[in-house]
C-alpha cells in the first residue's frame, strides 16, 4: 500500500443536467461534498477540494483549490490535483457519489504496486473519478486535454494502468458506491435510501 497520499475531490462541474451546485445539496444530514469529504477524511489526511465555483465549504479543511486550465472536465479536475499535491500520487474523486466506502477507496489503494493509475472498472466501464493516480500522468494529460481527447483511457496506451474489479466492495445498500447525482430523480432515489 502506499503510504503517501493526497485525496483531490472534483466539487467544479457545471451541473447541467441538475440546473444548480450539486456538491451543496443536501442528501441525508449534510450536504454530498461534506459526506464525500467525511468518507475521504477516515482514510487521508491530505485532502483538497478542486472547485472553480467556491471559496469556502462548510465541514471542508482542507484547501480548495482551482483548476489550472480555465476550462471545465474531470480530465483538467485530475490534472490540477497532480500539479497541486505535495505527494506522488493522488487519489480522485467525484463530489457527487452519496453511497461512497472506506474499504472501497482502500481497496483501490492496496492494489497500488507502482502503477501510473489504478482504476476500478464495473459492467458499466472505467471508474476514472474513484481512482489513483500518479504525476506520471500529467504530461499524457496535458498532451490528451491539447488535442481535445477528454476521456481518461485516452492516455492508457501511454501509461502502466491496473485495473480492479470487486463486485461486492464497490456496493452499497443494493447500488454501486459509483452511483452519483446528476438529476433530481437520482437525487430522490437517494434521499430515499439514506434519510
Amino acid at each position: 500500500m502506499i503510504m503517501e497520499v493526497t485525496c483531490a475531490i472534483l466539487a467544479g462541474g457545471k451541473s447541467k443536467r441538475m440546473g444548480r451546485d450539486k456538491a451543496l445539496i443536501p442528501v441525508g444530514d449534510r450536504a454530498l461534498l461534506s459526506r464525500v469529504y467525511a468518507v475521504a477524511e477516515e482514510v487521508f489526511s491530505d485532502i483538497l477540494v478542486l472547485s472553480n465555483l467556491h471559496t469556502h465549504l462548510d465541514k471542508v479543511r482542507g484547501p480548495i483549490v482551482k483548476d489550472v486550465i480555465p476550462r471545465q472536465g474531470p480530465m483538467i479536475g485530475i490534472v490540477s490535483a497532480l500539479l497541486y499535491a505535495r505527494t506522488t500520487y493522488v487519489f480522485v474523486l467525484a463530489c457527487d457519489m452519496p453511497f461512497l466506502r472506506k474499504d472501497a477507496i482502500e481497496y483501490v489503494l492496496t492494489a497500488a504496486h507502482g502503477e501510473d493509475i489504478v482504476i476500478p472498472k464495473t459492467e458499466k466501464g472505467f471508474e476514472p473519478l474513484h481512482a489513483l493516480y500518479n504525476r506520471s500522468c500529467i504530461s499524457p494529460l496535458l498532451s490528451a486535454i491539447e488535442r481535445g481527447r477528454m476521456k481518461i483511457p485516452d492516455i492508457f496506451p501511454l501509461l502502466s494502468v491496473k485495473v480492479v474489479e470487486g463486485k461486492e466492495v464497490f456496493a452499497s445498500q443494493g447500488l454501486s458506491i459509483f452511483t452519483n447525482i446528476n438529476t433530481e430523480e437520482d437525487l430522490s432515489r437517494a434521499q430515499s435510501l439514506i434519510g
